[in-house]
């Protein structure tokens, strides 16, 4: 059977997979005291009215590969690989949890606070909101390669441990205020709670909204992490500096259609539901079409869109490689797989002779699914590299930012531009020159929030566009970026490849 990310409609347990104890609760919406010491509850009143279960057989970690496609919140959890990498951030809960909201008797750490967590996401946000963690599991290159350079200072806890899921003896020598950890069983949250205050780390995969609709997986988790520590302005501000690449990439990338390529071994491949985080991602904010196999691939519920929950599909022979001779790109994730095997795979001609493949729109990577705030950034870059679009971005010199995503061959530009969050009026011209030719992209552009929930106080507005432009301006753009220009609400700036940093802090 396929790997589910839910606890629904669960199949036997393959003998290659262990599924770790997990916990699925209603709503969180943050922080309620509760009574065992040290402990801050991420959940509200409504959340007593669905009860809280765990069952056996509802996240994975591949043995073969260490490739965790579930949530942080269980127990039972010893085989890893060191491939896990950024392959850990496949995780959650599914089931409800709109946006994250601190209620009136939150006790959120207060910021700069020594802060220890369990959770790469986690880290990974308290990275980026600037509220680096003084100690974490999992904090250590061979597992978090493409946190590497933002590691000095955090002190490595090593991997899970059985039955207290911290070292204790070593969490205690961090001396930690707060910590930050998925849900427990309630002796193992008293006991960990005895060293710091103890704040759940809850992740609904995806969060459903009100009305039903699965809301973004990678902004709810952001605010999970973000809101104990005082960070959600930043928060809103990375998710700006997001929305304004989305804004670019959304106008060249809507309607086109992806696959997630698991590579199992040289002779097989899993695919994922439109649900899984990293899917999601562009499913929800590029509108692009994610390939999903037949439902009998699938756990029972896969691909029921009233209920979301991410799932891979189960082992994909590559006889069936064909069925993805329709998609415009393919992301081959490599988790757990030797550079040769990779290699054997690549070869196969059932893979090489995909059109997606000889057209080159293909990223590798040993995994893509991190969706903390640097992984979303480093996964939108890889789309846009598989469909050979350019991306660059500009501080224009009214303090207002831009995002330019450029299909060269197809000399198409599309842009999004913000002003400052508060201008009342933002100029509607927006132009650029590069090669000696200045091009005006829009003369009254207008401007409007993000469809997201998050927002900056006050709200940042975005204009975006597309336009063609003349093969000599784009080719001018590639090969000079910081000779052009572009004058957008009151400023210019020049042009630096690649999207901004969403590390705020």
């Amino acid at each position: 059977m396929g790997t589910s990310q839910s606890s629904r409609g669960l199949p036997p347990c393959p003998k290659s997979k262990i599924r770790p104890l997990w916990r699925e609760c209603a709503p969180p919406e943050h922080f309620r005291e509760v009574q065992d010491p040290g402990r801050v509850a991420l959940s509200t009143a409504a959340a007593d009215s669905r009860p809280c279960h765990r069952a056996a057989e509802v996240m994975s970690v591949d043995t073969r590969k260490g490739r965790v496609v579930g949530s942080f919140r269980r127990r039972g959890w010893s085989i890893l690989a060191v491939g896990m990498a950024v392959g850990l951030a496949a995780c959650g809960s599914s089931g409800s949890g709109g946006s994250p909201a601190t209620s009136a008797s939150a006790s959120p750490a207060a910021p700069k606070q020594r802060v220890a967590t369990d959770n790469p996401i986690a880290m990974e946000t308290l990275i980026a909101v600037g509220e680096k963690p003084a100690c974490s599991l999992w904090a250590s290159p061979k597992y978090v390669p493409l946190l590497a350079k933002y590691l000095d200072g955090i002190i490595d806890l090593g991997q899970r441990v059985d039955g207290t899921v911290f070292n204790i003896d070593a969490l205690a020598k961090c001396r930690p205020d707060v910590i930050l950890m998925g849900a427990e069983d309630p002796d193992v949250m008293t006991t960990i709670g005895k060293v710091g205050k103890v704040v759940e780390f809850v992740q609904p995969n995806p969060p459903i909204s009100a009305d039903g609709s699965a809301g973004s997986t990678w902004r709810n988790w952001l605010h999970a992490a973000a809101s104990p520590v005082g960070a959600t302005e930043k928060a809103h501000a990375i998710t700006a500096t997001v929305d304004l690449q989305e804004g670019a990439l959304k106008g060249l990338l809507r309607g086109k259609s992806l696959a997630v390529v698991e590579t199992e071994s040289t002779s097989a491949y899993e695919v994922v539901n439109k649900y899984l985080p990293l899917a999601w991602t562009y499913v929800r904010d590029l509108g692009i079409e994610n390939y999903q196999a037949t439902a009998a691939d699938y756990d029972a519920g896969c691909l029921d869109d009233k209920k979301p929950k991410p799932c891979y599909s189960t082992d994909l022979s590559m006889e069936t490689l064909p069925a993805l001779s329709g998609v415009d790109g393919v992301l081959v994730q490599s988790a757990g797989m030797s550079s040769s095997d990779l290699d054997v795979f690549k070869a196969n001609p059932l893979f090489a002779n995909l059109p997606a493949v000889k057209s080159g729109h293909v990223s590798v990577a040993k995994s893509f699914t991190d969706t903390g705030p640097i992984g979303v950034s480093f996964l939108l870059d890889e789309i846009a590299d598989a469909f050979h679009v350019k991306e660059f971005h500009a501080a224009l010199g009214s303090g207002g930012r831009a995002h330019l995503a450029v299909d060269p061959a197809a000399n198409k530009l599309c842009w999004s531009v913000s002003p400052t969050p508060g201008t009342s009026k933002p100029d509607g011209t927006i132009k650029i020159a590069a090669g000696g030719t200045t091009v005006k992209l829009a003369d009254k552009a207008t401007f409007a929030p993000a469809e997201t929930e998050y927002q900056t106080t006050p709200p940042t507005v975005f204009s975006t566009g597309c336009a063609p432009v003349a093969p000599k301006l784009a080719q001018a753009l590639m090969a000079s970026p910081a000779d052009a220009k572009l004058t957008a609400v009151g400023g210019s700036g020049s042009l630096v490849p690649g999207a901004a940093s969403v590390v705020v802090g």
